[in-house]
């Protein structure tokens, strides 16, 4: 079993070269922390956003909805999708994700997802 600390050694080191705009370097460090960690939705929510860095919004909505599969609910992933699915102009499926979302964080009691949700889904 890999160790939480890996897992942290992984994400610090993709998600400072996500900071530096090496998308292409960082996705290769976060596939490999979700080998590893396939349960840690930051591996997920930092792989999607490297693609949504290099403009393949299909694929990092891909991503973000099968964080769910392997994370439980995966509420971050979850306002992610619904605002990737907004800029691809399938504004149904948004207004369904954001819904979700919106459920799913009442549900777990998470203040501040709620207003993050409503907030993007006001915008």
């Amino acid at each position: 079993m890999t160790s939480r600390a890996t897992a942290d050694a992984l994400y610090g080191a993709g998600h400072w070269l996500l900071e530096q705009e090496r998308h292409e370097d960082a996705k290769h460090v976060f596939r490999t922390m979700l080998v590893l960690a396939a349960s840690d939705e930051r591996g997920w929510l930092a792989l999607g956003a490297c693609h949504e860095g290099t403009h393949e919004l299909e694929k990092a909505a891909q991503l973000y909805a099968l964080a769910a599969l392997a994370c439980g609910t995966a509420l971050r992933c979850g306002v992610a999708r619904a605002r990737v699915l907004r800029t691809l102009g399938r504004n149904d499926e948004a207004a369904d994700a954001y819904e979700k979302a919106a459920d799913l964080a009442a549900d777990a009691d998470d203040g501040d997802l709620a207003a993050i949700v409503a907030a993007e889904r006001s915008s």
